[in-house]
């Protein structure tokens, strides 16, 4: 009960589990108007190398570009945002999502009430590769692939699965009853936005009822599996660094 104050939501050296009902909104001046609630921050842990966050924009809200430089995935949760930028304009509804490199100067403007789940990063490039350029999509266009064989859990990747991008975005499905095959320990770093569904997390030797609308921040070499529960499919947003020499983020102080 929140008037004794208890919560889902946990906190460990490795990992984190945010659940809605202790969101706290505050504002970022790229997004003024905007209710901002920071999920991931380098503060976290031990020290993210990226930020994920929800905008809650009302009507007519607009954001433009990180005033810092950094690169932005913007995935549409609800209603209705248009895209300006490079002299193209585009509208982005329910799933649709845009990636935009560093420096790319934009505004996303909501058309109508909307809430959107952010990532932002600064870009690590490398000797020898092309910076990437703006990416578009709809997750639910995306037929995705069977992760392992495995027809009851399909994933899919957001974003062109290139040398050019230090990270990934994707999204896992699952099947009732489905699960990862087996615990994962690796140098990437996630966070993770549940978008439907529900299931059962396991982050170090602790496991963690979870559902749509709950956050995830996994450390590098936190040990990780999940299981689908309940009588739908359920599928989560995933966020992971790739394509990048663990040393050289550490030398560019990521």
């Amino acid at each position: 009960m929140k008037h004794l104050g208890q919560t889902r939501s946990a906190l460990q050296p490795s990992h984190a589990v945010i659940t809605p009902e202790t969101h706290v909104r505050t504002g970022l001046s790229e997004w003024p108007g905007s209710a901002i609630v920071l999920h991931i921050a380098p503060v976290i842990g031990q020290g993210s190398r990226f930020v994920q966050f929800s905008a809650e924009m009302p009507a007519g809200a607009a954001a433009t570009q990180s005033s810092l430089g950094y690169q932005r995935f913007a995935f549409v949760l609800e209603g209705e945002v248009e895209v300006k930028t490079n002299g193209e304009t585009r509208s982005l509804k329910e799933y649709d999502y845009v990636y935009l490199p560093a420096g790319l100067e934009h505004t996303l403007t909501a058309k109508t009430a909307a809430r959107l789940a952010v990532f932002e990063k600064p870009y690590e490039a490398a000797a020898g590769v092309d910076a990437p350029e703006i990416f578009w999509g709809n997750e639910r266009e995306n037929a995705g692939f069977e992760f392992e064989g495995n027809d009851h859990l399909i994933a899919r990747k957001l974003l062109p699965d290139e040398a050019k991008h230090d990270f990934m975005i994707s999204t896992m499905s699952f099947a009732p009853g489905a699960t990862l095959p087996y615990t994962e320990v690796h140098y990437m770093e996630h966070g993770l936005l549940m978008l439907e569904g529900e299931g059962l997390y396991k982050l170090q030797d602790a496991y963690y009822p979870v559902k749509t609308g709950d956050v995830i921040w996994m450390a590098a070499h936190c040990p990780q599996w999940y299981g689908a529960l309940g009588r739908d499919w359920s599928k989560y947003l995933l966020y992971k660094d790739m394509n990048r020499h663990p040393l050289a983020m550490v030398g560019n102080g990521l």
